[in-house]
């Protein structure tokens, strides 16, 4: 069991290890089998030489993180895992998430985000995510002095757009609300979407030609055209589908989702597309529970990327391997299977992904690396008498 897991890791990390020096791929081996024991990032907290202090062994792992690229290797990794499985209604998830850094003062690149479980603003770092099937694509941390956020998401939409030959079915929450954003999709990238929109999000209605706020619209389903940038005049190259229908919580406001879709799908079936993005969100939520993504204390701004992105490749090992347990009939695999169902009562704990990576933790244990034993001192053949008789050489 301990082996298969240890296999597991291993086979799956040999593209992020190509082409570094050993210490190199000792320090990246080391800090994702130290995610899942430890569950945490802090370096000091990754040790797993008995016989060094934890400072030192933390600092090394400090040093080597600065020094190396990982990001697009875990990008590419899991670009792999999903880019054959694309068809024409695979959802893709793209969503923002925040890591709350105000007690930070010296770490680099800080910029203004806003906590959304506090509901305040801090300082600290925004991600931006995209999942496919489960497997986190991109968790790529936003540097506000290249690009602005709607910059970066246009690169992002342009990239896995190409990537997927413009297959799939895009899926954007109200913080994407944007109609600049929205023909960007349609008429430059041609890739279909479904996007929530804000309650005063402006379209003309085709029946009847309104202009009106979408919050003025009963439950139902039209089809609507957006107005041009100064909202002079309807912008006519685009007709889009305008769908309201109720929250599954009747004391909240509906949902209302404008959808540009290929094919006619019912009301419902938008919906619950669109309600495959809490995918993402369980992810993050995953990077933040399981792992402590916040608790990142490194103040270079590389090993802080770098360490995302290992967390980022940590989820994704999880998802496949969880994955894999299920499907498999190898007889190695299914004794993995048997091991966690035991573990699940041992704990009392459910069926899911969350509670195998508490079995992955268990069954890893950490690497204790023996300190490099000084040579035994050489016996004299002769005794210090016999010595001392000899006189001095």
């Amino acid at each position: 069991m301990n082996k298969y897991i240890q296999d597991e890791l291993r086979n799956n990390s040999r593209l992020l290890l190509d082409k570094l020096t050993v210490p190199q791929k000792k320090t990246v081996t080391e800090t994702i089998r130290g995610l899942f024991v430890a569950g945490t990032p802090v370096l000091r907290h990754l040790a797993q030489n008995e016989k060094i202090s934890a400072k030192k062994q933390g600092d090394k792992y400090s040093y080597h993180l600065g020094k190396i690229e990982l990001k697009e290797k875990v990008e590419q990794s899991a670009l792999n895992k999903v880019k054959h499985k694309i068809r024409k209604n695979t959802i893709i998830a793209y969503d923002l998430t925040d890591i709350n850094k105000n007690a930070a003062r010296k770490m680099e690149k800080l910029s203004v985000v806003f906590d959304g479980s506090k509901r305040e603003s801090a300082n600290g770092y925004t991600l931006h995510g995209l999942g496919v099937n489960g497997i986190l694509l991109k968790l790529e941390v936003h540097e506000g002095a290249e690009n602005t956020q709607n910059q970066l998401r246009k690169k992002i939409v342009e990239k896995y757009a190409q990537e997927f030959h413009q297959k799939g079915i895009w899926v954007f929450d109200r913080g994407n609300d944007d109609k600049a954003f929205f023909k960007y999709l349609r008429h430059e990238q041609k890739v279909q979407f479904i996007a929530r929109l804000r309650l005063n999000r402006g379209i003309v209605v085709k029946e009847t030609g309104a202009i009106l706020n979408v919050e003025k619209l009963p439950v139902g389903r039209y089809q609507v055209y957006l107005m041009n940038k100064q909202n002079t005049y309807v912008d006519l190259r685009a007709e889009f589908t305008l769908i309201i229908s109720k929250h599954l919580d009747e004391e909240k406001q509906p949902i209302r989702l404008l959808a540009s879709l290929l094919h006619t799908y019912s009301s419902e079936e938008v919906v619950d597309m669109y309600l495959q993005r809490w995918g993402i969100e369980n992810i993050f939520k995953r990077g933040k529970q399981k792992f402590n993504l916040e608790k990142i204390r490194v103040l270079n701004y590389q090993k802080f990327v770098n360490l995302i992105a290992l967390i980022q490749f940590a989820i994704n090992v999880s998802t496949v391997t969880f994955i894999k347990i299920q499907r498999s009939t190898y007889s190695l695999i299914s004794g993995v299977l048997i091991y966690y169902k035991k573990f699940l009562k041992l704990k009392a704990l459910t069926f899911n992904l969350d509670s195998f990576i508490s079995f992955m933790k268990v069954s890893l244990k950490p690497l204790i690396h023996e300190a490099k034993k000084l040579p035994p001192k050489q016996l004299s053949l002769l005794s210090r008498r016999n010595l001392e008789k000899l006189g001095p050489f």
